[in-house]
């Protein structure tokens, strides 16, 4: 279930990572339901259920979430087109600010998850567990690089690119801050045993669901807890060397990028 949530995040946070946030909103819900099955190896009645929930849920995000996270975004825009020093306190707050829109879009999708937890069969529980472990030895391969690429990734995407400077300063950052992924895989590994756990109990396995969903962060590893607050603030530091030594023509293309998918995004909340 762990994975599911993720995916569903996949919503909002795909979204900003491509130029044509539409085609991604219309690729979500396929996206979102293949990645389950890979999980949860679904009958294609319960596929077709997914589908249709989750037609629903992408639409209340569309309307309640974008018009917010468009506003939050266009107003990050304003700042950095306006200001060329910054520190970690505005970036951090920043990124808590879009971080709890996040959540709050998640939660939406709620009612979809209980629904489906609720048609699983023991089968689907044992499968879950295997590809879940899969999952997680996958995660301890060369995490540090799996993370350069992945911030390199969403840079060149808002900003076009990163200069020679910035590759080295993120090479030296990563190296230096790597995740702490023996703590996330623990963590995860925890939810998916007490998912399993609260299986047969189908009281127990709604609230542990809703909760996922509705709280996901007071049901992480308290230690891991500790850690990823600890890598947000040193990301959050790292972001803020790289906007004060931005030069200003990539300063534009950021400001740019997130004015136009702020509008892309209120654009298809009216749709």
């Amino acid at each position: 279930m762990k994975k599911i949530v993720l995916l569903c995040f996949i919503i909002l946070c795909t979204v900003f990572s491509c130029s044509r946030l539409d085609l991604a909103v219309n690729l979500a819900n396929s996206y979102i339901t293949n990645k389950t099955d890979d999980f949860l190896d679904l009958t294609r009645e319960q596929s077709k259920w997914l589908k249709k929930s989750i037609a629903k849920d992408i639409d209340k995000v569309k309307k309640t979430i974008f018009p917010q996270l468009a506003t939050e975004m266009l107003k990050i825009s304003q700042t950095i087109n306006n200001q060329r020093t910054f520190d970690t306190a505005t970036v951090l707050n920043s990124y808590k600010r879009l971080e709890s829109l996040f959540y709050e879009g998640l939660r939406i999708f709620a009612p979809t998850a209980v629904g489906l937890a609720d048609q699983l069969v023991p089968a689907q529980i044992v499968y879950l567990q295997k590809e879940a472990d899969k999952k997680f030895t996958e995660m301890k391969e060369d995490p540090s690089k799996k993370s350069y690429k992945k911030i390199k990734k969403h840079f060149d995407s808002w900003a076009g690119g990163m200069n020679s400077e910035q590759k080295k300063e993120l090479k030296i950052f990563v190296d230096k801050n790597p995740p702490p992924i023996n703590e996330s895989v623990y963590s995860r590994q925890n939810l998916v045993h007490e998912f399993v756990r609260s299986y047969s109990d189908k009281v127990a396995r709604k609230k542990f669901v809703e909760k996922l969903f509705t709280n996901y962060d007071s049901m992480l590893d308290p230690n891991y807890k500790k850690l990823l607050a600890e890598k947000h603030n040193r990301v959050a530091a790292f972001v803020t060397n790289i906007l004060n030594k931005m030069p200003e023509d990539q300063r534009q293309t950021l400001v740019e990028t997130i004015r136009d998918r702020a509008n892309q995004l209120l654009k298809i909340s009216k749709g």
